[in-house]
Formats: structure tokens, sequence, C-alpha cells
């Protein structure tokens, strides 16, 4: 597993023994396959797990190298952006307290992190960043029909693309996106290609406020646990992934 992988599964093990063995990893390691999209191109460790969650990964990483709190991926994300745009609470409360850059915009929609996290409706998060915010809510009905992505592209790696589901677990998933109040659902014995087939469960529910108060309760500083990752891949859909052990 190389780095970028332990990170954004939270592997805290793999992440110290790779830095140790060679601490330039922790900037010279970058995505680079342009067809895998389940990563940005440049994207290095901080910013996979800034994005799925790993606040121990988060940490360790910025005490180890604290120049990298603002680097960049090709779309100019910092790690602030990917923990906004997932509405990690408390790795943005982190990156706030290690000076990260507020007004940085990304290079494709020209937004800072505030932006983004207005527009995923993370209100926790835009209020932590700028107390006096205003800015414009969505409606449920305008985030219901244009708050999706396209997650069910079997021959990509993009958000769920990367996991092996059968028949039966796009059936459920397409059950719980086309209905808002829809219970949550688990998905169990299923493969993720980026962690070696590992066996993962996934979470998903339409709760964001549930979702990110289980996603702070699991985050731990322990260097590794069942709890790989938590992500959005809208507004309305929220996922968690664990080892099914």
């Amino acid at each position: 597993m190389d780095l970028l992988r332990a990170a954004d599964s939270g592997r805290l093990s793999i992440v110290k023994d790779l830095v140790s063995k060679d601490r330039s990893l922790i900037r010279s390691c970058r995505h680079s396959d342009a067809k895998n999209r389940s990563f940005n191109i440049d994207g290095t460790a901080i910013h996979y797990a800034c994005r799925s969650g790993h606040s121990n990964v988060v940490k360790y990483l910025i005490k180890q190298d604290p120049s990298i709190i603002n680097d960049l991926d090709c779309e100019a994300w910092t790690p602030l952006h990917y923990a906004c745009y997932n509405g990690h609470f408390d790795i943005v409360k982190f990156l706030l307290e290690s000076n990260a850059d507020v007004t940085l915009r990304d290079n494709y929609l020209f937004q800072t992190p505030i932006q983004f996290a207005m527009y995923r409706q993370f209100e926790d998060i835009v209020y932590l960043l700028d107390p006096n915010a205003e800015w414009t809510r969505r409606s449920p009905d305008e985030i219901t029909t244009k708050g999706k992505a396209s997650i069910f592209r079997k021959n990509s790696n993009l958000f769920l693309g990367r996991y092996s589901l059968n028949e039966d677990h796009i059936k459920q998933i397409q059950l719980f996106r086309n209905d808002p109040q829809y219970n949550d659902i688990e998905l169990r014995k299923i493969q993720d290609n980026e962690l070696s087939n590992l066996n993962i469960r996934l979470v998903l529910t339409h709760d964001f406020k549930k979702h990110i108060s289980q996603t702070i309760s699991l985050t731990s500083d322990v260097d590794d646990d069942s709890f790989l990752r938590s992500s959005s891949t809208s507004t309305n859909e929220h996922i968690m992934v664990f080892k099914d052990e």
C-alpha cells in the first residue's frame, strides 16, 4: 500500500512506517494516473486524509511537515478545501488552528473553502470559518433534484465505482437515492479495488448531522481501526466505509 492509499484509509501505522523511511514522500508521493479518478492528479496524502476524515493522519502529517498546510493538487484544492467539501468539522478546526489559508481559491470554480461548505450546506463549518457569514441556503427540493452525483459507473473508480458492487448492492443504493426519506442502508462483503481488494462494508445515510456525529466519534488517535473513510457524494448522500471484519 502506498502513502496515498494508507492516508485515504486511515492506516496511520503504514503512514508512519513509510514516512520514517522517506520523509520526502509527504510531498513527492502524488497521484499521477489520470484514468483513476478516485484521486485528483497531484493529490498528496494530506489531501486524502482530509477528504476521508482521518484526523489522526492529518495531525501526524502536519507535525512532520507544517509546510504542507496549503498544498495544492491539480485543481488547486487545499487540504482545507477537501475537509470543507466533505464536512469534516474537526479537521477544519485543526487546519484553522494550524494557520491554513482560508482565502485560497480552486482553479476550476474559483471558490474558497467556505464557499465549498456553503454549497454543501455544512452550516457548522461555515460559521466556524466566518461567524457572521450570510449566505443563501438551497431548498430541500433543489438539493434533492440537483445535488446528486452519478456514482454508478461500473468501469470507473469514481466514488462508488472503486468498489465491486453486485446487482443487489446497486439496486439497494438506487432505492436509497430515489427517496430522500429512505432509511440508512448497510452493504457488506464488498471489495475495495483501491486497497488490494480489501473486504469492506458501506453505510449510506441521508442524515448529514448523524453522519458527521458518527464520523467524529469513530475518528481516533489509534494507528489503525476498522473505520476507513467518510465522505459525501452529494448534499443528500453520505457514506461511511469500514473494514468488513
